[in-house]
């Protein structure tokens, strides 16, 4: 980083992670990143509240800051250390490891792009499908390269997990490198997350950056830019795909938040800042094609309260191309993944992209649910036997269906001692066919769960 010390500011006030800052001579412009002389505590400009002060966050642990402290701009951009030797690694916000090893970066990348990455930010035609591995997710909402897919759902009901999941299945088909954005989480889902993806094998294609609930929303607001520049710096220099995964993304909402309401902004609904809709632009318009590689992303979004139609949510969802959402009742019924099939939707599914077959299939299962969905009340009440034989006969498939598309995941092993299995789509396709033409109408239900392919039905 270039020092500049013509813009020399003293600190008057600090307050929640903001600092007011008087500068007698020049000001520096926004986004530029000041340092606390004597002490390795940084500050991002955000505001200039008047010709001389500015507002700027923190960017650095704030026990040490003091009114008066002197301040001095050392750079025009914030900028994170990357290199070819980011995979298997952790990183803060400014690209220095933080799992106790050597790391000397190659190039520092601005967190907010260059003119390349800000250019070319149309939505690339990409009709390549993406095979993860999860049938019902292959099925129902299949995942085109360079696609944001969302995965919706309060806590509890396996977001992380079928992250983690996804993960491991894109490293064991070489599709690519993952990067791992870690916004607001716990210190001890870091910890987890790193010694699964190290005991799966997956750590050395995979680099992660956190900045966990401790620390200032400055450092959480700006983790996922990080993350989004070592996408960017992979597809450029490795000339590979990158898959793009943020857990949690309605925290990067709540720090927004936080920091307008110490600013003393107005409000919109529900206390969220007035900016909303720019903040998750910022971050969501740089997940994009770059030169003929793609960044494909995997977000998860906590549903507070279970509520859809929360603000942040709602704004999460213009963004995707996709979304899976996560039901507390299915789970609570041990269905895993716990995908509501009829609330969840993908652009993707469409019979010129993915193909007639796979569309009628796809169509028909989710008609079979819905019927399903439907008698479920008189089900509950009378018993499936007081159906007609007809809708006998769809309840029937539909639990066969559901009891199909769960399946046994390699992270979760610890936990039931399942052993985790990969299946190919065209498995996926050819277990659904034979279910819906009603050839497993009389097999025993419990056969059909925690299984791979349809062959394992004896």
């Amino acid at each position: 980083m270039k020092k500049n010390t013509n813009t020399l500011g003293t600190i008057i006030s600090f307050k929640g992670g903001v600092a007011e800052i008087f500068f007698e001579k020049q000001t520096p412009p926004l986004h530029s990143l000041l340092k606390i002389k004597g002490k390795e505590i940084f500050f991002e400009v955000v505001e200039q509240k008047s010709p001389k002060i500015l507002r700027a966050i923190a960017l650095s642990e704030t026990e040490k800051i003091n009114r008066g402290d002197k301040t001095k701009m050392i750079s025009k951009k914030i900028s994170v250390k990357l290199g070819k030797n980011i995979l298997g690694r952790m990183f803060n916000l400014f690209g220095e490891p933080i799992d106790n090893s050597y790391f000397k970066g190659e190039i520092e990348y601005p967190i907010y792009g260059n003119k390349e990455t800000k250019s070319n930010i149309t939505k690339p035609s990409s009709s390549y499908i993406i095979e993860t591995g999860i049938k019902i997710i292959d099925l129902l909402t299949p995942v085109r390269k360079g696609d944001k897919i969302g995965l919706f759902g309060g806590a509890g009901v396996g977001k992380t997990i079928l992250i983690t999941e996804l993960m491991h299945n894109i490293a064991l088909k070489k599709l690519g490198y993952s990067v791992f954005a870690g916004i607001g989480e716990r210190i001890r889902e870091g910890n987890d997350l790193y010694l699964t993806l190290k005991k799966l094998k997956v750590l050395k294609n995979t680099s992660l950056y956190f900045g966990e609930m401790d620390k200032s929303p400055g450092i959480r607001a700006r983790i996922g830019l990080s993350a989004v520049s070592a996408c960017e710096f992979l597809t450029k220099k490795m000339k590979k795909d990158v898959f793009l995964f943020i857990d949690n993304i309605f925290r990067y909402a709540m720090t927004g938040m936080e920091i307008g309401a110490i600013l003393g902004k107005i409000p919109s609904e529900l206390g969220y800042q007035a900016t909303l809709e720019y903040d998750f632009a910022v971050l969501q318009e740089r997940i994009k094609e770059i030169k003929n590689n793609a960044i494909t992303s995997i977000q998860a979004v906590y549903v507070p309260a279970d509520d859809l139609t929360d603000p942040a949510v709602v704004t999460a969802f213009s963004h995707l191309d996709g979304f899976l959402v996560l039901s507390r009742a299915i789970a609570e019924k041990g269905i895993y993944p716990a995908v509501d099939p009829l609330r969840s939707f993908s652009s993707a599914l469409d019979e010129d992209i993915v193909g007639k077959r796979h569309y009628k299939i796809a169509k028909e299962t989710k008609a079979v649910f819905q019927k399903y969905q439907e008698l479920s009340h008189i089900i509950a009440i009378l018993g499936i036997d007081e159906l007609s034989r007809e809708d006998r006969k769809i309840a029937k498939r539909a639990e066969r269906l559901q009891r199909f598309l769960t399946q046994p995941l390699f992270t979760t092993k610890e936990f039931n001692n399942r052993e985790g299995v990969y299946v190919p789509l065209e498995d996926t396709l050819a277990g659904c066919e034979r279910i819906l033409s009603g050839e497993f109408d009389n097999t025993e239900l419990q056969k059909f769960y925690m299984i791979g392919k349809i062959n394992e039905v004896k």
